[in-house]
């Protein structure tokens, strides 16, 4: 059967769609023809598709490196709903038996979902070097170059382990990456001519851009509130503090009425799954977030995000703004700021990377290491006793890397910071331009940002009553047993 035949009739038979969105049916093509290939759609693009796709249209295990668990147990959650049992997520959510009893069985899963810290591990290459692998795909691949050098070391060893594995074919897939991480992916892994790359605009036309600089905390906590009763959601507010995360969730919940919840990595495996289920649910109004939680939310009809806090960088805000509107409706995406508000994600860099003191005292005094925090430890085992870094290099490396996030940092604040021009600023980052005769749909300041052209108002602004399905009923309906 003729490729193109194939590819509709495993869309219409495994997914009920009858044609491709844009970029999809592209990458499955090269795919089919053999090509590395690296793509770049916007988020609620359809990515997972392409590779879902290529387990039914080729024999042997589709690998998926994936960053976090949530994301992995979405994923498996859907495929098991489209009836596909033959699918795993392998992370440190399994016991040591459950573990070595899915590496026993590998062959029979079409779907492995996993982590780079697991696929790392001696035991788990071994496993996948006997099975008969059809495709090696890295998910989020932006996350290579953003969290590895300074927050997942583990991703750095991605192409090693790739070329452990015998070098099969590979897919990386990302919505935010800029021309140079694009070329630094396809360099990791050894560019060349057989790349195939497709890259699709990071605009997002209906999702209202729009930026306040308020006086002092107190005015933007006003406005957040204000903002929440007058929306109609669902919505997400994105902190960069766990603490202030759930207090703002039960001071907006007690103002307003509204469901709202504070979702963040202290939460253990079950609350963190809960939430994310009543919110797919509509159970949920609102999500008061740390980055922890937006990866693999595949909810539709998100009607807000709002910045109380500074993203890290311009691709991280584009890739938490990305999860409104993904229905094609209008959405809004709002950034409130006060002068100052950049210190925290400073101090939140200076945090995450070793200063030189830190490196000097792992390095030469391991006694005291105890005082040094787990992922600083983790960077230096790996700069320092894996990758064989002199102390030197890896001061000028720490260096050069906290420079950088902070240019990153201060990129977004002009953005953040700016009455005009919002859209091209994060299109010129991308080295992209928004289409021609498209309304740049953008505004700054409270007075001009107008809800009521947008749709966006609640019916409902003042208090309303919980509707908030209990999780036993939530169980109950999942198993359908009631």
């Amino acid at each position: 059967m003729p490729d193109d035949q194939r590819l509709y009739q495993v869309l219409a038979d495994h997914f009920q769609f009858s044609s491709f969105k844009p970029g999809q049916k592209e990458v499955l093509s090269a795919l089919l023809a053999g090509r590395q290939t690296l793509a770049m759609l916007p988020t609620g693009a359809g990515k997972s598709l392409i590779y879902q796709m290529m387990g039914y249209l080729r024999p042997g295990t589709v690998v998926i490196v994936t960053p976090l668990l949530s994301l992995m147990q979405d994923q498996v959650a859907r495929l098991n709903y489209m009836g596909e049992s033959a699918v795993v997520a392998l992370n440190s959510t399994l016991t040591g038996a459950a573990k070595q009893a899915v590496l026993q069985q590998l062959g029979h899963y079409k779907f492995v979902f996993i982590s780079p810290e697991m696929l790392g591990q001696k035991a788990v290459i071994e496993a996948f070097k006997r099975i008969r692998l059809n495709l090696l795909v890295i998910d989020e691949a932006h996350t290579m170059v953003s969290w590895g050098p300074d927050f997942r070391p583990d991703y750095l060893s991605l192409p090693t382990l790739h070329q452990a594995l015998g070098r099969p074919q590979l897919l990386m897939l990302t919505a935010t990456a800029t021309p140079t991480m694009i070329q630094e992916l396809k360099t990791a892994f050894g560019a060349t001519d057989d790349w195939y790359t497709y890259v699709q605009s990071v605009d997002r036309p209906n999702i209202h851009l729009h930026t306040e600089q308020l006086p002092d905390h107190k005015a933007k906590d006003q406005r957040l509130l204000t903002l929440v009763q007058t929306l109609r959601g669902p919505g997400i507010i994105y902190f960069s503090s766990r603490k202030l995360a759930t207090t703002m969730a039960n001071w907006l919940q007690t103002e307003t009425g509204r469901q709202v919840v504070a979702y963040h990595g202290g939460l253990d495996q079950v609350a963190r799954y809960r939430i994310q289920q009543q919110y797919m649910a509509g159970d949920i109004d609102v999500i008061a977030a740390t980055s922890a939680f937006g990866m693999g939310i595949d909810k539709a009809d998100i009607r807000y995000v709002i910045h109380y806090h500074l993203s890290s960088d311009i691709p991280s805000y584009l890739q938490e703004i990305g999860r409104a509107g993904r229905d094609g409706q209008p959405a809004l995406a709002v950034s409130l700021y006060v002068p100052g508000d950049e210190r925290l994600q400073l101090h939140l860099i200076d945090q995450g990377i070793p200063s030189s003191q830190t490196i000097e005292r792992f390095a030469t005094k391991q006694g005291e290491r105890t005082g040094i925090a787990d992922v600083q430890q983790r960077l230096l085992t790996y700069y320092l006793d894996l990758a064989g870094y002199s102390i030197p290099q890896v001061k000028a490396f720490f260096g050069q890397r906290r420079s950088q996030r902070q240019t990153d940092l201060y990129q977004l604040v002009q953005y953040v910071q700016a009455n005009e021009h919002l859209r091209a600023q994060l299109m010129h980052y991308f080295n992209q331009s928004s289409a021609e005769g498209v309304d740049v749909n953008e505004s700054s300041g409270a007075a001009n940002l107008k809800l009521e052209a947008l749709g966006l108002v609640a019916k409902q602004t003042g208090r309303h009553k919980s509707t908030l399905t209990p999780w036993s009923d939530q169980l109950k309906k999942l198993f359908k047993l009631a």
